[in-house]
């Protein structure tokens, strides 16, 4: 019987170079062949599921960290922020001077200031490599950014948000309310001056999105693999029947594992799916 692969994207499928291996391609490719069913399982919204990632063929996506299930081209599952809490954390932030984005759809809207945190450090990571800093711009001329002035609140919904505090200390006067509402993911490491992450709706995470991707399929959540690196992936994880995680990941996310893979851009998901049996070695 065929399992059911549930891939994250960043630091899963694609590592610091934010491009999928031909290796890893093959291997998501012939696991379908051999009666598997893969779906990505991202925190990116379908608005910034671009570049080669968004070429690649497969059974159905989890996006927006469980507010989207498409399977076949076809949403099966939506879910928004209430507009008026919303507005509220929009202010909160603002208060708080935090940038943010928020992520539609179809868009993802930011303040000032916080795609020019995302390039920067974007930029530390690629700035020697002049094939990376050529496809880097490839993938921000796909995404369809646009300022948070253009966003109309009684017209767009908004399904997740992200935060940067370039203090600290601005994101914990946020807490209090964040956390009635939402559960909120971290990046940062804890010796960065920053912290940056995400928030999303309680109830309304890649777990739950994975459980009604198998509702859909009539599937047995024991046949359930999930491959993750970070917190976002946490729901993920403890959904699953089988844990695959990144093997520099934090421990409390280690701690959901059985299977551990190493850097994707040294082909760890290949080799890892190799392990599993999900795949023979490529010929």
């Amino acid at each position: 019987m065929g399992k059911y692969l549930f891939f994250d994207i960043d630091g899963t499928l694609a590592g610091k170079s934010r491009r999928i291996t031909e290796r890893t391609r093959w291997a998501l490719q012939k696991a379908r062949e051999n009666g598997h069913k893969v779906f990505l399982c991202t925190g990116r919204t379908p608005a910034s599921i671009v570049g080669d990632v968004a070429e690649m063929e497969v059974d159905g996506v989890i996006s927006g960290a469980g507010s989207f299930v498409e399977i076949g081209g076809r949403y099966i599952f939506e879910h928004y922020i209430d507009p008026g809490l919303t507005y509220q954390v929009m202010e909160l932030f603002r208060k708080n001077g935090l940038l943010f984005t928020l992520e539609t759809r179809d868009i993802i809207y930011q303040t000032p200031g916080a795609r020019d945190f995302f390039e920067e450090r974007t930029m530390e990571r690629i700035q020697d490599n002049p094939e990376l800093m050529r496809y880097h711009e490839q993938v921000r001329r796909g995404e369809n950014l646009k300022p948070i002035e253009e966003f109309d609140i009684t017209k767009t919904k908004v399904a997740k948000m992200c935060y940067i505090a370039r203090e600290r200390g601005r994101l914990e006067s946020c807490i209090p309310f964040l956390e009635e509402h939402f559960n909120i993911v971290v990046f940062s490491r804890d010796t960065e001056p920053y912290v940056n992450g995400e928030i999303i709706l309680k109830g309304c995470t890649k777990g739950d999105g994975i459980r009604k991707v198998m509702e859909y399929f009539q599937g047995d959540m024991g046949d359930t693999i999930g491959f993750g690196d970070s917190m976002n992936d946490y729901q993920m994880l403890e959904a699953v029947s089988t844990g695959v995680v990144f093997e520099g990941a934090p421990e409390s996310v280690k701690a959901l594992g059985q299977y551990f893979f190493k850097e994707p851009d040294e082909d760890g998901i290949y080799e890892v799916m190799v392990r599993l049996g999900l795949v023979d070695t490529i010929a």
